[in-house]
């Protein structure tokens, strides 16, 4: 998904290549840890709404799980994110799992509000693909 709204809030545009490898890496990462991300499709039209899930990802030196989600621009607002990304979480738990991270620019405030919805907190400020981001978790009850 490389619609420049969409890349503003990911750092900038990446080329194909880039997103053919995500895809990738998503399929290796689901035959690896039993969890992984998704696309997700709206029911009525079947247009492309975003890419959801949870992957291992190394963050400042620890390996964490991090609840990561892209919407298409189409689906902003709709509520979409905190509603797919709410089962990826409990799909991360369900594997024995304690906490989860999500991570996103500071100024993404629309991402920081979809956080919130999951129950997760504000932890830290990180720096995550040589940009800075701030980090938020949630633990498992």
């Amino acid at each position: 998904m490389n619609n420049p709204r969409v890349a503003d809030t990911l750092g900038g545009p990446q080329p194909r290549e880039q997103w053919e490898s995500y895809l990738r890496k998503d399929i290796a990462h689901w035959q690896v840890h039993d969890f992984g991300a998704w696309r997700a499709f709206e029911r009525s039209t079947d247009q492309l709404v975003g890419r959801i899930g949870a992957g291992v990802t190394l963050v400042e030196g620890a390996m964490e799980v991090e609840l990561a989600w892209i919407v298409h621009p189409d689906h902003w607002g709709q509520g979409y994110a905190a509603e797919l990304a709410a089962p990826a979480r409990d799909l991360a738990y369900s594997r024995g799992l304690s906490s989860v991270v999500a991570m996103t620019l500071p100024t993404n405030t629309q991402s920081r509000r979809v956080m919130e919805k999951l129950g997760m907190t504000y932890e830290t400020d990180v720096t995550h693909a040589g940009l800075p981001h701030v980090l938020y978790r949630a633990r498992r009850a």
